[in-house]
């Protein structure tokens, strides 16, 4: 599931003591548009949630929304916390770094801000926000220094204080020409299903690292080279 901002919620209407959403503008988890959903009064109520179902106006495919009721007391004036059944939510960069190990803790905070401030459309803070994001990776490798130095210089050092080419070379240990993964691949020793889920994972990083990241960094360069040429 996939919190909404309540900057994304574009009008309430009260459903006993709480306000709860009755227009969301957000994306669509079927064709990721970005969508003004009409959510419908027929709500189905559960002990601590109602649900509701509307259509996305582009593709008109059915989205899901869940509103939290389990936490607002009866004599307070709240919002209700709200969610949209999207199975793509995990795989969204704020969801994945935070389980990672040496993600420095400042940067996820940064990083989040900066995701709210933008869903909610306040775009001078998010213009702050994603610098200090990008300050925050760079401190991470290049420590004190940063300090002091222009973003463009940071970045144009950074490859001689982070070693791009490690995730790749340290494939070279598993895929050794004696290596249970090499016979593995070869059909020379069997694979439990365990091993070929971890081998589904290594395909998609390895894909995602040296295709579709390089990739979306030159659009996205394309775009804003254009749009400010």
């Amino acid at each position: 599931m996939r919190r909404i901002n309540p900057g994304s919620v574009i009008s309430y209407i009260r459903y006993g003591n709480i306000k709860i959403p009755k227009s969301i503008q957000c994306e669509c988890p079927g064709c990721r548009k970005l969508n003004e959903f009409l959510l419908n009064a027929n709500y189905q109520n559960r002990k601590n949630n109602l649900v509701t179902e509307c259509s996305c106006p582009t593709c008109k495919n059915s989205a899901v929304f869940i509103i939290m009721t389990k936490d607002i007391a009866e004599d307070q004036d709240e919002h209700a916390d709200t969610y949209i059944y999207d199975l793509q939510a995990s795989k969204h960069p704020i969801n994945q770094i935070e389980n990672l190990p040496n993600i420095p803790k400042d940067l996820i905070r940064a990083y989040r801000s900066a995701i709210n401030v933008h869903q909610s459309r306040e775009n001078s803070a998010t213009a702050v926000m994603s610098k200090r994001v990008i300050e925050s990776i760079l401190k991470h490798f290049l420590g004190e220094k940063s300090k002091g130095q222009p973003l463009s210089k940071q970045l144009e050092v950074l490859p001689n204080h982070l070693d791009l080419a490690k995730p790749i070379q340290s494939l070279s240990h598993l895929l050794g020409p004696e290596s249970p993964l090499s016979r593995m691949l070869e059909l020379d020793m069997e694979m439990d299903y365990e091993t070929t889920s971890l081998l589904m994972d290594l395909l998609e990083n390895l894909i995602e690292y040296l295709f579709v990241l390089p990739g979306k960094i030159d659009v996205t360069y394309d775009k804003i080279a254009r749009k400010f040429n």
